[in-house]
């Protein structure tokens, strides 16, 4: 679930940004995930890319530099030919240069950004190829009228029917994997699932990575809808039992497979909740703010102050009449917030004051969007009380995005009257969960990309009790 407040801590900046594109000359040996670092000035950067090449024969990639909170940063203009490969990407920090070589398993050649020379190396990530994986993959592409969701379907070997799950994202436009700071998220329950004898499939959200579709007006509506396209989806799917088809929704996609659950009884088998809230938008933000603000080690008084900050906020939203006061709350924020910055960091912004606007700019176009302003109403209680099907929710202790404390209660209010419903919380887990010290988001980086014990088998098996029952 994204964050729709000003942070409380100090502001990551993102020094390098990286782009591909289109390509001279296609070299089925890039495509991959690759591991490696940037050196400039000094200064080492890990880095984590991954390209691949679609039907069209366009490279598409994106890169990670964990260090500085930079993920899932979408490439483009590519350009290769034979074993190079370059490509570039202005940023307001100036072009981000990079030319390299191929050779065997490993890409090395020139970085270069405001005429400061470096270099950079990157490894292939060394795994299973899809010939050597136990079950079959498909990247498929489901499309209806202007919406084009391109995705991937893993299918079990064995006996067949298999039963089927459809993953759904959460809140801000994500990659199929779900790459979260990275740890692909679904990538990894994707591949224990079909392991497990479980159909899985994963998109890419409209208007990111692969998939097209209009985001002006996006909704957990609109959301539903693209649920609905790959239910149907799994439904032409002969090798999976149209008798047991789910839906597992991660933060906000767990609102979105509440709502197709009652939408469509008859289709959805069942839902598995992975940290989904049971309160409105408006009570999960403030949760939020309440929870980081004292991570941030910020006094009583202070967590107080940005609780009421974000209350001034979602009510002028809310009331849709003061934009003016929006601005000024939300600059003023900025600008306390750059002041616990260093003198470096201070110099990388360059203009403080276009930085600022800037900030508030874009700021202004999220909270005014249609989707916030349906976050902040919609209370999800409804949809969840409404469903029959077996449900399995499942949350994290350290979460701080949907805070249990503040969830688990009214979820097992919500769901008393179903009796296949389950609600279970892991220990130590986070909102992604891994096994968390804190459990807070700027954590996610540094933990394994890995799910906490028990986690995926939790899942597996429970969607497997459940088809056995069907």
């Amino acid at each position: 679930m994204k964050q729709i407040f000003l942070e409380t801590g100090v502001l990551m900046l993102i020094c390098m940004l990286v782009a591909c594109g289109s390509a001279e000359q296609i070299n089925s040996d890039f495509p991959g995930t690759w591991d490696g670092f940037i050196a400039i000035n000094g200064m080492v950067l890990d880095i984590n890319v991954c390209i691949i090449i679609d039907e069209q024969e366009t490279y598409h990639a994106s890169i990670d530099i964990p260090a500085q909170s930079a993920f899932g940063l979408e490439l483009v203009n590519i350009c290769a030919n034979g074993d190079s490969i370059r490509f570039a990407l202005p940023s307001s920090l100036g072009e981000a240069s990079f030319a390299g070589l191929l050779c065997a398993d490993m890409i090395t050649g020139t970085f270069s950004q405001r005429d400061l020379p470096g270099s950079f190396e990157l490894h292939r990530v060394s795994g299973l190829s899809e010939e050597e994986l136990p079950y079959t993959v498909s990247e498929v592409t489901i499309t209806e009228g202007n919406v084009s969701l391109a995705g991937t379907l893993t299918i079990p070997q064995g006996e067949v029917p298999f039963p089927g799950v459809i993953l759904f994202t959460g809140s801000g436009l994500q990659d199929r994997d779900e790459n979260v700071m990275g740890f692909r998220v679904f990538g990894k329950l994707a591949d224990h699932l079909t392991r497990s004898g479980i159909a899985v499939l994963r998109c890419d959200d409209r208007g990111y990575g692969m998939s097209v579709g209009a985001i002006d007006h996006l909704t957990d509506s609109v959301l539903a809808c693209d649920a609905s396209l790959m239910l149907d989806f799994m439904f032409s799917q002969p090798k999976v039992d149209s008798g047991c088809i789910g839906i597992l929704g991660h933060s906000e996609g767990s609102t979105v497979a509440f709502i197709m659950a009652n939408s469509r009884p008859n289709d959805v088998a069942f839902v598995i909740s992975m940290a989904g809230p049971s309160i409105s938008g408006y009570q999960v933000l403030l949760g939020q703010v309440e929870a980081l603000s004292r991570q941030a080690g910020l006094t009583e008084e202070e967590v107080a102050g940005k609780v009421e900050l974000q209350k001034q906020i979602m009510n002028i939203i809310l009331e849709g009449n003061d934009h003016s006061r929006l601005e000024n709350l939300l600059r003023s924020e900025t600008i306390e917030s750059l002041e616990n910055l260093s003198e470096a960091d201070l110099s990388a912004i360059g203009d403080f004051n276009a930085y600022v606007e800037n900030t508030v700019a874009q700021t202004i176009i999220q909270v005014e969007s249609d989707w916030f302003l349906n976050f902040l109403q919609h209370d999800p209680t409804h949809e969840i009380s409404a469903v029959s099907c077996p449900v399995l929710v499942l949350y994290g202790e350290l979460d701080v995005q949907v805070p249990p404390d503040r969830n688990l209660e009214p979820m097992q209010t919500a769901l008393a009257a179903n009796p296949f419903a389950t609600v279970m919380m892991f220990d130590g887990a986070n909102h992604l969960f891994q096994a968390a010290i804190t459990g807070s988001v700027d954590e996610y980086s540094i933990l394994e990309p890995e799910f906490t014990d028990g986690f995926e088998s939790t899942v597996s098996e429970w969607i497997l009790e459940v088809s056995s029952l069907q």
